[in-house]
């Protein structure tokens, strides 16, 4: 479970202060999809950098899985990161002149995986993603749809218990676009992982449990999708 209470963030000093989250009170329950939606600087991607640690919140606490992840040290927070989050971005992140196995495994790396077992969970990852054909391709070498596919592998090596993804399919055609959402959903079901994506594709949005809609930094609308279907019943 993701709790945020009171959360702020303000970026700059005295008269050139800018708020771009406040008074932020959320809970999001485990293994729940959740679309954060809003236009461009209304501050939905700073709230998935706060949420995640990408970010320190300015006041406030943010709570995961029991653990306020606002009082954690940089070191014990990268490790939190490493053990709980898997990330996707709109611009990819892949490391071009590495190999999409060796992108894949990074992150096993990274949480000292036995190295025995890295070769194995990442090649599952990309066979799960359609590209164990391209476990040795350099990744720069990839197009647009299958470097996004590269980073849902990677993302999703580790089975972590929460996955963010912004934008995820904001460089993408439709139809590429579209199978990408396809591999999101199937892990947050597969997985039981918290899915929580950044969008402004209200199509997208649509898909998931839960819409929180973000304007000037403030939540203005929560639409819980479970919570109306228990209503109804």
């Amino acid at each position: 479970m993701i709790e945020l209470a009171h959360v702020s963030k303000i970026y700059g000093k005295k008269q050139n202060q800018f708020a771009a989250l406040e008074a932020i009170n959320l809970t999001i329950e485990s293994g729940r999809s959740v679309a954060i939606v809003g236009k461009s600087g209304s501050g939905k991607s700073t709230l998935m950098h706060v949420m995640s640690g990408l970010d320190r919140v300015s006041g406030g606490t943010i709570t995961i899985d029991g653990q306020d992840i606002s009082k954690l040290k940089n070191t014990a927070l990268d490790q939190f990161r490493t053990d709980k989050i898997g990330f996707i971005f709109q611009s990819f992140f892949v490391q071009a002149n590495e190999t999409c196995l060796q992108n894949v495994m990074l992150p096993l790396e990274i949480n000292k995986t036995p190295r025995s077992e890295r070769r194995r969970l990442a090649l599952e990852a990309l066979e799960q993603v359609e590209l164990a054909d391209k476990a040795n391709a350099k990744a720069g070498n990839l197009s647009g749809g299958q470097k996004q596919r590269l980073a849902v592998a990677r993302a999703i090596v580790s089975k972590p218990s929460i996955i963010f993804a912004d934008e995820p399919t904001g460089n993408l055609d439709t139809a590429t676009g579209g199978k990408v959402e396809e591999l999101l959903f199937e892990f947050n079901n597969k997985l039981s992982s918290t899915l929580i994506i950044v969008t402004h594709d209200t199509d997208l949005a649509k898909k998931c449990d839960v819409q929180i809609y973000i304007q000037d930094g403030k939540i203005i609308k929560i639409n819980d999708l479970a919570k109306k279907k228990g209503a109804k019943s």
